[in-house]
């Protein structure tokens, strides 16, 4: 593993400590991004940081999909001005995964806490205040009974306390105390010290000294915990005494949302045992460079850190995984939220994303079980499937009722024929796909032996082929497609962002030759069998049919997605973006599906307007012909009797007769 120069552009401490001791449950993506950041604002190659950080985040416990795409989606961004200091880069020391934040502490590693700032009160000032914002500062005193307790305080502007300061020597200077000095978190009016004082809900103090078993936590686990939660940190400062006081940037527009942010503050680190007190926003804490007595030592309240962790609240917030269910998700996350980095992204353009659902709906027997085999394959690679690109390697678990083990070895040998799957890529497929048999569960029993797949696997797809085998009921009524997918698919999703794959059939076919002539991709998406709900709740609805060939010709199917469209990927044989390509059985043996020319003309050059199993019947000549009939001209009162003669709808007359008009063909 390489190590850098310490001459030049280096890794901050905080990188370098998440690179040897990882990060927690809860905190995996937003540390991994943000040591990504680093890496790519000290100019080191995209190729040596994926080497270091996907060993680090793999190690934590995250798929490698998902620590690729972020690592990968970092270095999409503009780079910064390195920070830290010129240390160099250790190999990281890949330890087991260890607790979240929101457990206890005890049996973590030690992270060395950072030492102290020098002038530590004029840069808190500087970097939690506006100038001309009044800050309190409250001396400590001994009460009437006898107990040590911050005074109401004095209040000046930041650049007053400053001035002050300047001249006294120091904020110790300013008072002489040495029983302990305060300050408020937030800026105050003048004389204040309530909450209805506080001018701008800007920081939230969290403070933890020992465990909800009321066990010691060492300052160097306080300082992990709040580190590895990856939350906006404006301030660390240490109260002289066994705890660490973290000023949490939360920059709520009013006490409402503040209130709200506290309380996703104190979730996220439930189990540790933060102080309750400190939830309002005109709170005291430990003021820099003060003085404080502790069983008759003096000691100094020193200022450790500025500026840890995320940028600003609302980035923190966006970069969370896939929010809880029922959780709020207010407009600034969404506003603040980089859809071009999605790091839940897993196919195409936000195509399909982590706790997604994919329908693959086609015909008996044309060959959907291969298509999916070709599928798992090649995403399984980082290959593109009709130009369909995976942002990684995808993991993927396929569960089966049709095929026995004979048909699955002729599909997986005729796409690896097909494909030109080597050796070493047959290697890697052994970690990245998992097929199993399954002819008897259905219904709930289904997705519980589903789920205890993805647990065992940790897939980012799961595969179910086909779907009639497994939902267990009728498949016609909305409430069966609620239970089944809604209630049961959607927990495992939730829980795990895996993506459902479920094959689907048509129906019969209608007896109708004009039925379906005029169909448009969307209009697909309800030609599989049962309650129109699946498709409601599917994120995507794939469509796989044989269209109409001439005799001779090779059998032709038509692909189409119905509704994500061209967020897929997909593209025509002129490499025009579209939601429908036309695809054949390889001509070149095997088992394996290529993508071919469309063999319409029309539908080429419209291709959201693809007909299902019809070539365009348009014949000028004869069109015209039959017109000269009724006097050249197409009316309301004709139309009926045009489309029985030449066995269209009345649509398709008036179509051809704005085409006659206008000499477009």
């Amino acid at each position: 593993m390489p190590r850098y120069r310490s001459s030049g552009p280096s890794l901050p401490r905080r990188t370098l400590d998440y690179l040897q001791h990882g990060a927690a449950e809860g905190a995996r993506n937003a540390e991994l991004f943000d040591a990504t950041c680093q890496f790519r604002d000290a100019g080191i190659p995209l190729d040596d940081a994926e080497e270091q950080l996907l060993a680090r985040a793999m190690a934590d416990g995250l798929a490698e999909a998902e620590a690729r795409h972020a690592i990968r989606s970092a270095y999409t961004g503009a780079s910064r001005e390195p920070v830290g200091a010129a240390v160099a880069c250790p190999p990281p020391a890949c330890q087991p995964r260890r607790p979240a934040p929101a457990t206890a502490t005890q049996g973590r590693p030690a992270v060395a806490v950072p030492g102290p700032m020098d002038g530590g009160f004029i840069k808190l000032i500087d970097a939690c205040f506006l100038p001309d914002e009044f800050v309190a500062i409250a001396p400590a005193a001994v009460t009437d009974d006898g107990e040590i307790a911050p005074r109401r305080g004095v209040t000046l502007t930041a650049t007053e306390w400053k001035t002050k300061v300047a001249a006294k020597g120091g904020i110790d200077r300013v008072f002489g105390t040495k029983l302990g000095l305060f300050i408020r978190i937030n800026p105050t009016c003048k004389d204040g010290a309530k909450n209805d004082d506080v001018t701008a809900f800007r920081h939230v103090l969290v403070e933890f000294d020992r465990d909800e078993a009321g066990k010691p936590i060492p300052k160097e686990e306080q300082y992990h915990a709040v580190v590895a939660s990856g939350m906006p940190v404006a301030a660390l400062i240490d109260s002289g005494n066994k705890s660490l006081h973290a000023w949490i940037r939360v920059d709520a527009p009013d006490e409402a949302e503040y209130k709200r942010r506290v309380t996703t503050i104190w979730d996220w680190f439930s189990g540790i045992n933060l102080d309750k007190q400190n939830r309002n926003p005109s709170r005291l804490s430990r003021c820099p460079d003060g003085w404080r007595t502790v069983e008759g030592d003096v000691r100094r309240q020193r200022l450790l850190a500025l500026g840890i962790g995320a940028e600003s609240w609302t980035a923190w917030e966006a970069g969370q995984a896939t929010p809880d269910e029922g959780a709020m998700m207010p407009i600034s996350q969404l506003a603040a939220y980089d859809t071009t980095c999605d790091p839940n992204n897993m196919l195409g353009k936000r195509w399909l994303c982590r706790g997604g659902s994919l329908v693959v709906v086609g015909q008996s027997g044309i060959g959907k079980s291969s298509l999916c085999m070709q599928l798992m394959i090649l995403w399984a690679l980082g290959l593109p499937a009709f130009n369909i690109t995976p942002v990684a390697p995808l993991r993927s678990v396929l569960i089966q009722a049709e095929n026995d083990v004979g048909d699955l070895a002729e599909m997986y040998q005729g796409v690896r024929q097909g494909m030109g799957i080597t050796p070493e890529q047959e290697a890697i497929l052994n970690d990245r796909i998992f097929i199993y048999r399954d002819t008897t569960r259905t219904g709930a029993e289904f997705v519980d032996a589903a789920s205890a797949l993805v647990d065992r696997h940790k897939p980012d797809l799961v595969w179910a082929d086909p779907l009639l085998n497994y939902i267990g009921d009728e498949i016609s009524e909305q409430r069966v497609i609620s239970d089944f997918c809604c209630k049961l698919l959607n927990a495992v999703s939730l829980r795990t962002g895996v993506i459902w794959c479920l094959l689907h059939h048509t129906g019969k076919p209608s007896k109708d030759p004009k039925a379906a002539s005029h169909w448009t991709a969307s209009d697909l998406a309800y030609s599989g069998l049962g309650s129109s709900a699946l498709v409601n709740w599917a994120r995507e609805t794939a469509v796989l049919v044989r269209i109409k060939m001439p005799d001779g010709e090779a059998p032709t199917f038509q692909l189409s997605m119905t509704k994500r469209r061209t967020r897929a990927g997909m593209v025509d044989s002129t490499g025009t973006p579209t939601d429908t390509i036309f695809v054949r059985h390889s001509q070149h043996g095997g088992i394996c599906w290529e993508q071919c020319e469309s063999p319409n003309s029309e539908a080429e050059a419209k291709p959201n307007r693809y007909k299902m199993g019809r070539k365009s019947a348009f014949d000028t000549v004869k069109f015209q012909a039959v017109l000269t009939e009724f006097g050249d001209e197409v009316t309301r009162a004709n139309v009926s009797t045009l489309a029985d003669k030449c066995a269209v709808t009345e649509r398709t007359i008036w179509r051809w007769w704005k085409s006659l008009k206008n000499k477009d063909l």
